[in-house]
């Protein structure tokens, strides 16, 4: 039992970070690697804002909104003008890695190569009903799940929710009816850098950062993407959650040296037996064609 909870609590944080990705990637068609450079980022601007005298919420909440600044430029600055020019998916992808290694060289000069980690006191531990759970543990649990109930809520029920499933579905359409395309490619990036940022600070919190997590980070969420379904905003949750359990199940039974080959493994998998994902569905051939 103590395994399948420590990999849904950290299939959590894979989870948020593939919804991050996904809410960029359906309504812009973005490969957002960029994403990365954010996760990055995120815990290291909160360790110079708590330093600087910052409480810790403030140093968070500082993070966060520079995380959500940082993703609103990148679409202002690169992405959006790309897209007006009707760039291909590869330009968009090469523009985006350039952006992630940007992004970490700046971190690479400024705070240094070495792991750090939050100073927030001594950690503590709970047990129920034999199950053992640590103060990080909690805090990764607490603010993933509310923010992907917070993220199916907003694409449920909002009226920006129901834009941004429009604008994944047909932009063409979206636009004839009158709705600014370029406004809510803005609103999909400022909250894609949000969740990008709250993965990234749980998990920080929890095993410490460094500048150079963001990609394998980023690319464990794009297998929970394509496990999830790359036609679905709430397939990637329900893939970072399996993808959490395997990795926690290899580690417990094999050794943590499999848990790569294991999750690549996987991926090989759906991509050959079912390429639309557990939540995906097929399109018409007419349907795909731009």
């Amino acid at each position: 039992m103590q395994i399948i909870f420590n990999g849904l609590i950290s299939g959590a944080a894979v989870a948020l970070l593939a919804v991050a990705f996904q809410t960029v990637y359906l309504p812009t068609r973005v490969f957002f690697l960029g994403l990365a450079g954010l996760y990055s980022l995120a815990p290291f601007l909160a360790l110079a804002a708590q330093n600087a005298g910052l409480p810790i919420a403030g140093a968070l909440a500082v993070a966060v909104a520079a995380a959500i600044l940082l993703a609103l430029l990148c679409e202002w600055l690169n992405h959006g003008p790309l897209a007006r020019k009707n760039a291909s998916d590869g330009a968009h992808l090469i523009s985006s890695l350039g952006l992630y290694i940007v992004l970490v060289q700046i971190i690479a000069i400024i705070w240094g190569n070495e792991t750090k980690e939050f100073r927030l006191g001594q950690h503590w531990t709970m047990h129920i009903g034999g199950v053992t759970f640590t103060s990080s543990q909690i805090v990764m649990a607490t603010v993933a799940c509310a923010a992907l109930l917070s993220t199916w809520l907003l694409l449920r029920v909002s009226d920006i929710g129901l834009r941004l499933r429009a604008l994944a579905d047909d932009p063409i359409q979206f636009a004839l009816f009158g709705y600014n395309v370029d406004g809510y490619r803005l609103v999909a990036f400022g909250l894609a850098g949000a969740f990008a940022a709250g993965s990234s600070l749980v998990t920080a919190y929890d095993i410490g950062f460094d500048p150079y997590g963001g990609l394998h980070a980023v690319l464990l969420a794009i297998v929970a993407v394509i496990i999830g379904g790359r036609t679905s905003f709430a397939g990637p949750a329900v893939g970072g959650l399996l993808l959490g359990l395997a990795r926690a199940e290899v580690v417990w039974y094999l050794s943590a040296r499999w848990q790569e080959a294991v999750t690549f493994a996987a991926l090989a998998l759906f991509l050959l037996l079912r390429p639309q994902g557990l939540f995906g569905h097929q399109n018409r051939i007419e349907a795909t064609v731009q």
